[in-house]
Formats: structure tokens, C-alpha cells, sequence
């Protein structure tokens, strides 16, 4: 992710403002130090001059600081904003295989990273205003006493060499830390996802978060905790100096470089005064190094979901819809946890033509192939080898999102939408008619364009998610064991009376079905086996148990 130019416009005024505030924030210590001065050589104090310094330095410090913090809350909201939406389009334009690997990783960007790289943004304006701070009073410092000066820098550099190597072994610890998450939060939507099941035997919930949640916070945990102990190091070691050097100061370095006593009381009172802004700048570097790392984990995420070339969308002559030709379709997949010598779960090739109006059945065992075939037939998974053609046109990359317009899917693991997205004219006289067709009238109500009441049976919601699919008038629905939930009244229903309304309202039907009783309502049946799709050609009850 990169910030526009915008963004850098705020901060160079917020760098502004934090400059100003800088300087009235000096403008209180040169004030009093000057007092101090006076002080100590009995020269004569001038209440009135050092009133009027004091109270407009300390003026322009509060209002500059106040625009500052403010303007800061605005920006780091927008930011926090901005960044969530630009995760949530890279998630939105991304291919579905790559997205389902990466989906614990996109929740972590939304929430943790996203956290982490606006939190930062307000300790970078934080950091530079301390720094501004440090600068200044160094440069008074120089014009006081430029020896005692060389001697602070000196045991400074030392420290920040140490700081040095602190800080990039805490960084190793932070990265290591956000992988972490990652798998707690892996383990966590498991938990969730698999709830119903964990119910019936917490013995799984239990072995799950023993194993492997547990473990991740502890080991997160314990990473963090290493390096936040780095920077406390750090810290111990910063202050141990500054005492050192103050007490080197007093007990001798003032008398060797032959310091006035009244300038040596100055530039303790400005050690003193510069630790504070030294110290927030140590506290807040955490902080821009958990934002360096999630900054990174969202750069990595985006070069992997929009990884390849970015493809111009065509619109593809597909209305009406007449039909689509499958020629020669191949696709091969090897898991990532395979070995070398493993082999390659295979589909194809496959040859196949769907005419309009058509109802398909595929049937074939577990791992036969066919969901991997129908993910492939809407588009979600690309083929290997093979072309696809609608209406008689070849289906390229740059026509995808045009192609998968065709369809409608009700998938075994689908998901219920409770408002009716991508549908503004909405047919709510038909959408009361299905409803009633589908038995359903009775429980669930539509009102202002969103679905009430659809907490019922999976076997009810699927008829709803039905009903949606159907409402979106798309040309094919493609239906991955539609009827498996259903009751057998409405089984009996749904292949007798409603793939007959399908039909005569233009639908195309693709069916994933195991049910060999209601094969004779298909136009045509495929079975697939070992990733090869055969039609069968007479449609009888003995010959597909054959």
C-alpha cells in the first residue's frame, strides 16, 4: 500500500504545526533558563519581557499542539478508513483460489494490521516533534557549552549503537509475532466454522485450542514480550547514560573544559528537560516497527491476490444466451502439502455442450471431480487446457466477469444473503410467488428489498438461496445437490413441479444430484468418474446402478 499525495500534504502540515509547537515549547525553557542566567549572575530579571516571552511561547505551544492533535484524530479516522476499504477492494478484485488460500491473512490485514499502521501514523507526527524538540535543544546546547556538547553526543551515538541492534532483533520478534496471530486467528474461525460439530464433541473444541490455539498466543505472547523487553533494555540503558553523564557533568567535565558554574546549572536543567522527548521518541518506535511489519504483511498480501497482470474487462455478446460449448476442458491441482513425487488430482479432458433451456444432471461418487468441474464451469477456477465458449464465442481472460454473469449458483456450502444485492428492481410479486411456490410463505417475509426471518432449517434456507438465485434472472442455474437437505415430500416436489416452472421460465439447469429416482426429469445425464465426464444415454434406474 502507498500513501497519496494527499496524505503526505497532511503530514508536512501536520510537521508544520509540530515545528511551531516546537519551537514555542523552547521558547518556555529559553525563557527560563534565561531567568536562571540572570539568576546566577545577579544581573537584573525583567519580569515583564521574560512574562510576555513566556506566556507567547506558551500560547503558540498550546494552539499549535491542540490543531496538531485534532487534525491528527480526523486523519488517523480517514486513514483508518482508507485503508480498510483499499484492503476490502483488493479482496473484492481477487481470484477466488488465491483469496481462499489467503483468507486468514485478509482478516488479520482488516483488523490487526490496519490497527497497527494507524496507530503509527499518529507516532510519526509524535516522533517528529519530539525530534524537532531534541534538535533544538541541542543546538542551544551547542551555543552554551560546545565541548560538554561532543561529550553528550559521544555517549549518545554509543547508545544508539546498542539501540541499534535492540531494535532490529525486537523487529525480527514483531514479524514473528504477526505470523502468529495469523494462526490464531486460523484456528479461531475454525473453532467458529465448526461449531455445531465442537457442540456435539467439546473434546475437538478442546483439542484444538490445546494445540494449536493455545499455543499461538503463548508463543505470540512470548515473542512480543521479548520484544518489548529489548526496548525496556534500551531504555534502562538511555537513562543509566543521561544520569552518568549529568553526574560527569557536575562532579568534574565542567571544571576540565572550565564551564561557569551558571552555564553547567543551564545544561543539566536541558538534559533534564530533553530526556522526555528523548524517551517518547524511544517508547513510540515500537509502535513504527509493528506498522513497518503489518505495512509489509499488507504489501505481500496485495502482490499475492493481484499478483498476475491486471486484465482489461470485455464485455462478451451473451445475450440472449443460446448455449455454451466446453472443448477439450483439463485442470490439474497439486496441493501445496504434497510431496514432489505425489500425483496430481486430474479432470478432463472434457467435451460438453449445454443448450438454452436445457436440464443437466451430473452424478459420480466423492472425489469424483464434479464440484471441482462446476467451479471451474462458473468461472471461479481457471482451466488448464481447454477453450469454453458462449454462444459460440471463446471465452478469454479479459471476458470473465462478463462470463460469469451467466450464472446463478446455489453451491452445497452456500451462503445466504438476508438483502437482495445487485438486484435494484427487484420483482417482489414474483419474489411472493416462489416463496409460496417453495413452501416457504408461511416463515419468511421480504420488506424494503431484505429477507426476514431466515433463521430456519439449512433444508428451507437452501430453497431460499434458491429463490435468490432465481430472482437475479440470470440465464443457467447451476444447483450442487440442491435436493439433498430437502424433506421427501419436497424433493418429490422440487424434481416433479418446480424444475418444470424453471423450464418454462427460460432457466437453464445444471444439477449435481445423487438422486437416481428423479433421473428421467433430466433432458440429459453425465456421470462423473476419476475426473472424466460421460454422458449416459438412456436415463433408466437399473442401468445407472449397473
Amino acid at each position: 500500500m502507498n500513501f497519496s499525495k494527499k496524505d503526505w500534504k497532511k503530514y508536512i502540515y501536520f510537521t508544520f504545526l509540530s515545528i511551531m509547537a516546537a519551537l514555542g515549547n523552547m521558547g518556555v525553557v529559553y525563557t527560563i533558563n534565561r531567568i536562571i542566567g540572570d539568576y546566577f549572575t545577579a544581573a537584573a530579571v525583567l519580569p515583564r519581557t521574560y512574562l510576555m516571552l513566556f506566556a507567547g511561547s506558551l500560547v503558540l505551544f498550546i494552539v499549535c499542539r491542540w490543531m496538531v492533535a485534532l487534525g491528527i484524530i480526523k486523519f488517523t479516522q480517514q486513514l483508518l478508513y482508507t485503508t480498510r476499504i483499499t484492503v476490502l477492494k483488493m479482496v473484492l478484485g481477487s481470484p477466488f483460489t488465491v483469496l481462499v488460500k489467503n483468507r486468514n491473512r485478509v482478516f488479520a490485514a482488516l483488523t490487526n494490521d490496519t490497527n497497527n499502521i494507524v496507530n503509527a501514523s499518529v507516532s510519526v507526527v509524535d516522533v517528529l516533534t519530539n525530534t524537532i524538540v531534541i534538535l533544538i535543544c541541542f543546538a542551544y546546547m551547542g551555543t552554551l557549552s560546545w565541548k560538554l556538547l561532543l561529550c553528550m553526543l559521544g555517549l549518545m551515538l554509543f547508545t544508539l549503537g546498542i539501540y541499534y541492534l535492540c531494535v532490529k532483533r525486537a523487529g525480527h520478534f514483531f514479524r514473528l509475532a504477526l505470523a502468529k496471530n495469523d494462526v490464531f486467528i486460523k484456528y479461531l474461525n475454525e473453532i467458529l466454522a465448526g461449531f455445531k460439530e465442537i457442540s456435539i464433541a467439546p473434546v475437538k473444541g478442546a483439542e484444538i485450542s490445546g494445540k494449536h490455539i493455545h499455543k499461538a498466543i503463548g508463543d505470540g505472547a512470548l515473542l512480543n514480550q521479548k520484544a518489548q523487553i529489548s526496548f525496556l533494555n534500551n531504555r534502562i540503558i538511555g537513562q543509566v547514560a543521561f544520569y552518568v553523564f549529568i553526574g560527569l557533568i557536575m562532579l568534574g567535565l565542567g571544571g576540565v573544559f572550565a564551564v561557569e558554574r551558571a552555564v553547567v546549572v543551564k545544561f543539566v536543567f536541558l538534559i533534564l528537560y530533553i530526556w522526555s522527548p528523548i524517551e517518547t521518541v524511544i517508547l513510540l518506535v515500537p509502535n513504527l516497527l509493528q506498522a513497518k511489519a503489518s505495512i509489509g504483511r499488507v504489501n505481500e498480501l496485495e502482490r499475492l491476490i493481484t499478483g498476475k497482470e491486471t486484465v482489461i474487462a470485455e464485455a462478451l455478446p451473451i445475450a440472449p444466451f443460446e448455449g455454451l460449448q466446453l472443448g477439450n476442458i483439463g485442470f490439474r491441482y497439486l496441493s501445496e502439502t504434497d510431496g514432489a513425487a505425489a500425483i496430481p488430482f486430474r479432470i478432463g479432458p472434457i467435451d460438453l455442450q449445454i443448450k438454452a433451456g436445457e436440464v443437466i444432471f451430473i452424478s459420480g461418487g466423492n472425489g469424483s471431480g464434479k464440484t471441482t468441474f462446476i467451479n471451474i464451469l462458473v468461472g471461479l477456477i481457471a482451466q488448464d487446457e481447454g477453450v469454453i465458449k458462449a454462444n459460440g464465442h471463446a471465452v478469454l481472460p479479459a471476458h470473465m466477469e462478463s462470463y460469469r454473469s451467466l450464472f446463478a449458483p446455489v453451491f452445497s456450502d452456500f451462503h445466504l444473503f438476508d438483502e437482495f444485492y445487485g438486484m435494484p428492481d427487484l420483482d417482489v410479486e414474483k419474489a411472493a410467488r416462489y416463496l409460496e411456490l417453495f413452501e416457504i410463505d408461511h416463515k419468511v417475509t421480504i420488506e424494503e428489498g431484505k429477507l426476514l426471518n431466515i433463521n430456519i432449517s439449512t433444508g428451507q434456507r437452501k430453497r431460499l438461496a434458491l429463490i435468490y438465485a432465481m430472482l437475479e434472472k440470470k440465464p443457467i442455474l447451476v444447483l450442487d445437490e440442491f435436493a439433498a437437505d430437502q424433506d421427501p415430500h419436497f424433493k418429490k416436489k422440487f424434481y416433479k413441479e418446480i424444475l418444470g416452472v424453471m423450464k418454462q421460465e427460460g432457466f437453464t439447469v445444471i444439477a449435481i444430484t445423487h438422486d437416481d429416482h428423479y433421473y428421467q426429469y433430466a433432458d440429459r445425464l453425465y456421470k462423473m468418474d476419476a475426473g472424466l465426464l460421460s454422458e449416459v444415454k438412456a436415463i433408466g434406474h437399473d442401468l445407472l446402478l449397473n
